[in-house]
């Protein structure tokens, strides 16, 4: 049967480069997860399972499906299945995978409020350990969430500072080594410190260079993000005309990449710009 760990360990490597990095698209990524989901109950490997579930959650929500996969698979809502792995000794990986779709959901619905939440409880799944893909993707998330924290001006602002300004420090360092894949997610985070320092022309440059690498190096789905993040930024201008535009092209992301859940929020959106609300 070969080696069970090995192959459980590098299928939630696939996975969770398949669904937060490359920008894929979901239906290709959501039917390959689901056959290895199979696999790990046909072969009685339980970690392989709990690694793996989070990130075909992910991409189901993604796509706007009301499916649980929790309950297809494990008989149990992703709610109490959760339950019991925070509750349960070990299993860092699958908690930390858990954590950080999570959080990138949040994100990637622009609800900032919630992905603090989710933030600040994961911090004891991210101290120490090896450089996992999810440890990777919460220094870029996490200082997309420190950098619209800080904005509000709330008790932790320093602390959100700091956290923003170290996630520059090291993506930077990443992409000076895989420019590839970390040029876009630094020119974004640099993007939303302009933002938080008042700098217009700065900001609005380096949410270009964000799109423009994400569109080159295809990843559609941090493109469709950083957009986003875009349209938040003339809106805080109230630049209505410009947030549109930046929220059409996020839709044409979002649909590229199969996220038909994104689609739909970003038409509620715009719809509200257009009738003139906040």
């Amino acid at each position: 049967m070969g080696d069970l760990e090995s192959m459980a360990g590098n299928l939630h490597i696939y996975a969770g480069v398949a669904v937060w990095e490359c920008g894929d698209r979901l239906t290709k990524a959501e039917e390959i997860m689901r056959i290895h989901a199979k696999r790990m109950i046909q072969y009685n490997h339980d970690n392989g399972l709990r690694n793996i579930l989070p990130l075909l959650q992910l991409a189901l929500k993604l796509m706007g499906s009301a499916e649980d996969a929790f309950m297809t698979f494990c008989g149990i809502s992703e709610d109490d299945f959760f339950q019991q792995e925070w509750h349960r000794k070990g299993g860092k990986t699958s908690k930390l995978i858990g954590h950080t779709t999570r959080l990138y959901l949040a994100i990637m619905r622009g609800d900032m409020a919630l992905a603090e939440r989710i933030y600040e409880m994961g911090k004891m799944y991210h101290k120490g350990g090896i450089l996992f893909i999810g440890s990777i993707m919460r220094a870029f998330l996490g200082g997309l969430v420190a950098f619209a924290t800080a904005r509000y001006h709330g008790d932790n602002e320093k602390e959100m500072i700091r956290v923003a300004e170290e996630s520059i420090s090291t993506i930077k360092i990443w992409a000076k080594h895989s420019y590839w894949n970390f040029a876009n997610k630094l020119f974004l985070l640099e993007a939303e410190y302009w933002f938080l320092n008042g700098n217009e022309k700065l900001a609005r440059r380096k949410f270009g260079d964000s799109i423009a690498a994400a569109a080159k190096h295809r990843f559609k789905n941090e493109e469709g993000l950083a957009a986003q993040r875009a349209a938040i930024f003339h809106l805080q201008y109230s630049r209505k005309q410009e947030a549109s535009s930046y929220l059409k092209h996020a839709k044409d992301c979002y649909e590229r990449w199969g996220a038909t859940g994104l689609v739909e929020q970003i038409d509620a959106a715009m719809s509200e710009i257009l009738e003139g609300r906040d």
